[in-house]
């Protein structure tokens, strides 16, 4: 019965050719529009290699210092090494924490000195627990590298290929604001700039005194610039992690005589961030679903309706067939199955179409739907659920497209269907 359905809905493209091509570009292209919102969802929420975990990643991007005599100004801004310290590195419940700010320094060789900035990440010994870095060199510094404020840097293949050529780098010497460092690894390029795990370089905090020191001018020397990223043994154990880190902001408030520390979003998840939730504000589901699952239905319902204006006139010139189906004791389940089956095999042509359309559109309009620098590798494009939903997508166009005009027509009279009426 599949097969003859197939050969049915075949020959129905050989023979209106135009109706098939408009049914098929209209399935490809609401297909192609969704699956592009779906794939850039993903590549901002799933997790891949070097931050393979995301499902258990935590984010503290904000600060707010605020005097608690309720006189003075706010400060909204990132934390101090004193608020990483007594609130993050005590806590018990993550599997590893980690401080970090990303910038901008010149790096150059000992003795030729350049003016070229690259991306710098300042972090400590915690951040190699959290990404799954591929080191095609020697290692990272450790914690003891990190207590002591020993000169040592990571540096990305790009960055390395940059400065040594094809040389080995480990164990060579760089310059970066007037201090030397040691390489002691070079890893795998990081493809997504917006990434936390990108980097150019990477060096402990603790060698620049102006991130350990914060800003004593004001707040209690709780005003900096770090961030901070967390690892949960879980995501089942995100609120038992949130729980302790506000006892232990808590804690360190009270030892404080003028101002107390607030992260106004709270600890982010992978998919709050997805979402579009900020330092400042955190976006739920209930909001993110108003917006992008309306336009979802959008893109989902208009092409739908214009298919069914083309399905509709498809099935009128056939009403003669069906009714002489009906005649001989075809059941309406046993018509309507037909129908919506033959335009199934349409369906599901456009969706193969709309889901290689929807990778290229991605491919040519990454620097505005995601980031100009970022490289598509395929386990960004390529997720079980990418096919999953474009398999539902496919189905709900084919109910709402072709599922009215098929109910309508097996529901009139046999007579008027030999007929040909409306």
């Amino acid at each position: 019965m599949i097969k003859q359905y197939i050969k049915q809905a075949l020959q129905q493209l050989r023979e209106n050719t135009l109706v098939s091509v408009i049914s098929i570009a209209g399935t490809a292209l609401a297909i192609a529009m969704i699956l592009v919102m779906v794939l850039v969802f993903q590549i901002n929420s799933a997790g891949f290699a070097p931050e393979t975990d995301r499902n258990r990643f935590l984010y503290v991007w904000g600060t707010e210092i605020a005097p608690k005599n309720e006189q003075g100004s706010r400060n909204r801004g990132n934390m101090s090494a004193e608020v990483v310290k007594e609130c993050f590195y005590t806590l018990k419940r993550p599997e590893a924490v980690a401080a970090y700010v990303r910038d901008k320094r010149p790096v150059s060789l000992p003795g030729k000195r350049s003016f070229k900035e690259y991306d710098i990440c300042y972090t400590d010994a915690g951040y190699w627990h959290i990404f799954d870095h591929r080191f095609v060199e020697g290692g990272a510094f450790g914690e003891a590298d990190f207590r002591s404020a020993v000169p040592k840097i990571v540096l990305s293949r790009r960055m390395a290929t940059r400065l040594f050529g094809g040389e080995k780098a480990v164990g060579r010497q760089v310059v970066m604001d007037y201090v030397t460092f040691t390489v002691c690894g070079v890893v795998s390029d990081v493809p997504n700039p917006l990434m936390v795990s990108y980097f150019d370089a990477c060096v402990p905090y603790s060698c620049d005194d102006n991130l350990m020191r914060g800003n004593s001018e004001y707040g209690e020397n709780m005003v900096g610039v770090l961030s901070m990223v967390l690892l949960a043994r879980s995501s089942s154990d995100f609120d038992a992690v949130r729980s302790e880190l506000d006892a232990r902001v808590r804690r360190y408030n009270e030892g404080k005589a003028d101002y107390s520390v607030d992260f106004p979003a709270g600890a982010l998840s992978q998919l709050d961030a997805a979402m579009g939730s900020g330092a400042w504000k955190r976006v739920d589901w209930k909001t993110y679903l108003a917006g992008s699952g309306a336009f979802l239905f959008f893109l989902l319902l208009v092409p739908a309706l214009n298919l069914t204006g083309v399905i509709q006139s498809s099935v009128q010139k056939r009403k003669e067939e069906i009714g002489l189906r009906k005649a001989f004791g075809a059941t309406g389940r046993n018509l309507l199955t037909q129908i919506l089956s033959e335009n199934l095999v349409l369906t599901l042509i456009g969706g193969a179409i709309g889901i290689g359309l929807s990778l290229l559109l991605l491919v040519l309009s990454k620097s505005f739907m995601l980031n100009e620098g970022i490289t598509l590798t395929l386990p960004m494009l390529i997720k079980p659920g990418l096919f999953l939903s474009a398999l539902v997508f496919v189905f709900l166009l084919n109910i709402l497209s072709a599922g009215i005009p098929a109910w309508r027509t097996t529901r009139q009279p046999i007579v008027e269907a030999l007929k040909g009426e409306e």
